[in-house]
């Protein structure tokens, strides 16, 4: 994308007005003077950094005020030196207040005023910007595939040291290393021993022993963007059951992925898992005992995609599905093209097996 300044050629548009350029057409198409970001997923889509500090509340450590020739953040001056020179691209200016004030008094208000969350009267666009977020520009494709390359990468590893005698807190704490030594945050962490991974869908670790078999699966972030991967570490004989359960979870995840098709809803991949899931040797209720997955890209899923969802899915849209049954898990990070889906969480020193034509993570056997 170009844009053309007055007395000069035409200039690659920077990868942040790239990204703001549909929020700038919104605003024009309503009229509306300026727009305020808020939600800490969408400001890291739009600088393409963090925006938060606590992981474990949802307010961003800066709200970002976009006109059509200018992009003001507004946060306080415990933060603006961090932000301005690690996080913030240089297309955003800085208002920096007392961090005793709120941020509130600083923001624009009113019906010429958008947003993406309600309040102040400010006109609420927060759907419209979590489309508009959807589709990721080039240079985050490419960003978000190293991203998730070094997630699947950094969980091998971790799983690879795993012993049958560990209890699930000491797996997390490998995978916690692993993540944190390749630039990654967690978002989640799930682990399960042989003796918890029937019973629960989201095993948050505790100290009982893994024993026969782990499952650990993950949502790991690096400057907003987020990656979802499950792998399985088995110990002992894997046996032809254990393989025709854990291959049939993978024909599930191929019905999702076959009907994943952009311009399509998002309601073709559920429906197609909810045939697969009976056709496959899973009860046919199987489905409702945990969600399939969803749209994915800033949050670990911006919402569970169901058999109603008429959302259409959109062109480099990050997804990551996630079908279970039987104490078995499907999980990686695709990226929706038109020319088909592309995996994008591969680990090339992980075990894989075919499964309806695609190279997918198998078991490892210790």
């Amino acid at each position: 994308m170009y844009i053309k300044r007055a007395g000069c050629s035409i200039q690659p548009m920077s990868a942040f007005n790239q990204r703001i350029q549909p929020i700038r057409d919104l605003m024009k198409a309503k009229g509306l003077d300026a727009f305020v970001l808020r939600r800490n997923p969408n400001l890291a889509w739009a600088i393409a950094g963090r925006s938060h500090v606590p992981t474990t509340i949802d307010m961003a450590c800066f709200d970002l005020i976009i006109t059509q020739d200018s992009a003001t953040a507004v946060t306080n001056v415990v933060e603006a030196p961090r932000l301005i020179a690690e996080e913030f691209p240089s297309e955003v200016s800085v208002n920096a207040i007392k961090w005793s004030e709120g941020r509130d008094p600083q923001l624009p208000t009113g019906s010429k005023v958008g947003s993406d969350q309600p309040g102040a009267d400010r006109i609420d666009l927060g759907v419209e910007v979590e489309m508009m977020r959807a589709s990721l520009i080039a240079s985050d494709v490419d960003r978000f595939k190293e991203i998730c390359v070094d997630a699947a990468v950094a969980l091998g590893n971790a799983m690879k040291q795993v012993e049958s005698r560990d209890r699930e807190i000491d797996v997390a704490g490998l995978i916690t290393h692993s993540l944190w030594q390749a630039d990654l945050e967690i978002a989640f962490l799930g682990v399960a021993g042989a003796d918890r991974v029937h019973k629960f869908r989201h095993p948050l670790p505790t100290d009982a022993v893994v024993g026969n078999r782990v499952s650990a699966s993950i949502c790991a972030k690096r400057k907003g963007l987020i990656a979802s991967v499950t792998r399985i570490v088995t110990f002992g004989e894997v046996t032809d059951s254990m393989i025709h359960e854990y291959t049939s979870i993978y024909k599930v995840e191929a019905a999702l992925l076959d009907a994943t098709v952009v311009g399509k809803p998002f309601s073709d991949p559920i429906n197609a898992a909810i045939a697969a899931y009976p056709a496959n040797g899973f009860d046919a209720d199987e489905w409702t005992k945990h969600h399939q997955g969803g749209p994915t890209g800033f949050l670990p899923r911006d919402w569970p995609a169901n058999q109603g969802s008429a959302r259409l899915i959109a062109p480099n849209q990050p997804i990551a599905w996630n079908p279970t049954g039987k104490g078995w898990k499907a999980e990686d990070t695709i990226v929706a093209t038109d020319s088909g889906v592309k995996m994008l969480t591969i680990d090339p020193d992980w075990p894989t097996f075919e499964v309806n034509g695609r190279t997918r993570a198998f078991l490892l056997q210790r």
